[in-house]
């Protein structure tokens, strides 16, 4: 998957999520203090009983998830059957989406259907380059990655990828067979080198396998 460029899109890509987490979730503010439990009324004053916490709905806990973006302002999307990818917003859906409370399709740009992944995993990312990564295997164990800027939002999705996309290979009597480290690796190996090939590859030069 090509990576997503440019600085203000990725900034209007994370505003817009914010501002659906705040929408959905019904507040205009957030106290991190209440939330966390440590806010306290004034000097002397007893503790404040403790209320139920009220019970998500869709909307909400749908706000939670596409609020996880990429280094890059890519946003998942989970649905029924899997996760759609969304492209930052350029201002003008921005502005629609604003105005409409609905994400415009518009930005959808690839999708990934259950057992697309056959495994998925967080690992950090080189220095200077992503702090946490986002590894997967596809369906033929090609090397999937995404970069995100805090592990939260790594876990987040990666959480996401496992219960709607993740579905783990079978071996010859029917039993889920686990994809290790090794073969992380080794994928991350051949996608970097292919990368590296067609890098140094002339122009309108198509590489050896494909001809």
């Amino acid at each position: 998957m090509n990576p997503l460029t440019t600085g203000v899109l990725v900034v209007v890509g994370v505003a817009l999520a914010a501002w659906l987490l705040r929408r959905f979730s019904g507040n205009e503010s957030i106290d991190r203090d209440a939330l966390d439990g440590r806010a306290g009324g004034p000097a002397g004053a007893a503790p404040a009983a403790e209320e139920p916490a009220p019970e998500e709905d869709d909307a909400t806990a749908e706000a939670r998830e596409i609020a996880a973006l990429t280094s890059d302002g890519l946003m998942f999307l989970p649905f029924e059957r899997g996760v759609e990818l969304l492209a930052p917003a350029n201002p003008e859906q921005a502005a629609e989406e604003a105005a409409t409370g609905a994400i415009s399709r518009g930005r959808l740009i690839g999708m990934l259907s259950t057992g697309d992944l056959l495994a998925a995993r967080v690992v950090r990312g080189a220095p200077g380059v992503d702090p946490w990564r986002l590894e997967a295997l596809g369906r033929d164990r090609e090397y999937l990655a995404w970069s995100f800027e805090t592990e939260e939002a790594a876990r987040a999705t990666l959480e996401m990828l496992v219960r709607v996309v993740v579905r783990l290979p079978q071996d010859p009597g029917g039993e889920s067979a686990p994809i290790g480290a090794a073969e992380f690796e080794e994928a991350r190996h051949v996608h970097e080198q292919t990368a590296q090939e067609l890098a140094m590859m002339p122009e309108g030069e198509e590489p050896e396998e494909s001809k």
